[in-house]
């Protein structure tokens, strides 16, 4: 919606996996529009790379920002197979068709990769990365290195990958699972936020951040690494539910079942440097207007089994909550 508002004009691929109205989104979407701007969409799905091609070859995009993969550990993990075909083999044609056509690629891969860290360090993009517990972050790796190999055989193709810390915030297609969120829902639900594993942190960063991330990589015209940490707060687990019970009534339960097992804080100043931006939202406004998008939104969520807003399996989530 930001590239839309600033006047670029933007394709959307997507195969509406989540049963997500799109009709709805693209009305949000497109009301953000200014100064010509366009907004086209094709419902198409990655594994297609002869109808990808022909959309790209007709759109004749100056970036390519590749984010059509399955997200998160329960889905990846519930389906493994499916996983290595989306998450691996269509995004290396992704990649490759990017090459092929030269258009200059941002990928998202996670800073899920860096796992459960034993020690309290600050992880930066060089940190030794250990064995993925997960096919999320299997497959991520595996991207990673893919992307590396193309990089070096080709040093101009024009590639970034940012590994980005835990997404929350609003957006047209909510995810209520990502931590900050699900834990704002229970508060707002259920009254109380359950918590294992309450001193683990985990890297978090606005929606809006990332966009605004976005813009920074497009205006610099020389990349001068391949990979990067893209994050903003460091938070444990309990400082998030301690900020969102300031701004939710509700209570704090600490439960001893052992839940994700992500433990890391990450660096990202070498973003910071290199892009001369840094991220400006604050994560207890942030967690104000969902909360208030949550309350107003709470009976339609429910009904509707949180269709289109979870990645998660429904009866995992359910446990979850």
């Amino acid at each position: 919606m930001e590239a839309l508002a600033r006047g670029f004009s933007v394709f959307l691929y997507d195969s509406l996996l989540y049963g997500q109205d799109h009709s709805k989104i693209l009305r949000e979407i497109r009301s953000k529009k200014k100064n010509g701007a366009t907004c086209q969409f094709v419902i198409g799905d990655t594994r297609d790379i002869n109808l990808l091609e022909k959309s790209l070859v007709d759109f004749k995009p100056d970036f390519l920002f590749h984010l059509a993969e399955l997200v998160g550990i329960y889905i990846c993990d519930d389906n493994p197979a499916y996983t290595k075909e989306i998450n691996f083999e269509a995004s290396k044609k992704v990649i490759d068709l990017g090459e092929k056509l030269n258009i200059p690629i941002i990928y998202n891969s996670t800073s899920s990769v860096y796992g459960n860290q034993k020690k309290k360090i600050i992880l930066d993009e060089h940190t030794p990365l250990p064995e993925p517990t997960d096919n999320y972050c299997k497959y991520k790796l595996e991207m990673e290195k893919y992307i590396n190999i193309k990089k070096k055989t080709n040093s101009n193709f024009k590639v970034i990958v940012l590994r980005l810390a835990t997404v929350y915030g609003l957006s047209p297609r909510m995810r209520l699972e990502l931590l900050p969120n699900h834990f704002t829902y229970c508060a707002i639900s259920k009254g109380t936020i359950k918590i294992s594993e309450p001193k683990a942190f985990r890297a978090q960063i606005d929606v809006d951040d990332v966009v605004e991330s976005y813009f920074a990589i497009m205006e610099k015209n020389q990349w001068p690494r391949l990979l990067y940490n893209v994050g903003h707060y460091n938070l444990q687990k309990i400082q998030v539910a301690n900020i969102i019970q300031s701004i939710v009534d509700c209570k704090i339960e600490l439960v001893n079942h052992l839940g994700d097992i992500r433990n890391l804080q990450i660096d990202s100043s070498t973003f910071y440097r290199d892009f001369d931006w840094k991220p400006k939202y604050s994560f207890e406004e942030t967690i104000r207007e969902t909360s208030k998008w949550i309350k107003s939104n709470l009976s339609d969520i429910e009904n509707y089994n949180f269709a289109g807003i979870i990645n998660t399996p429904l009866d995992q989530w359910l446990k979850m909550i």
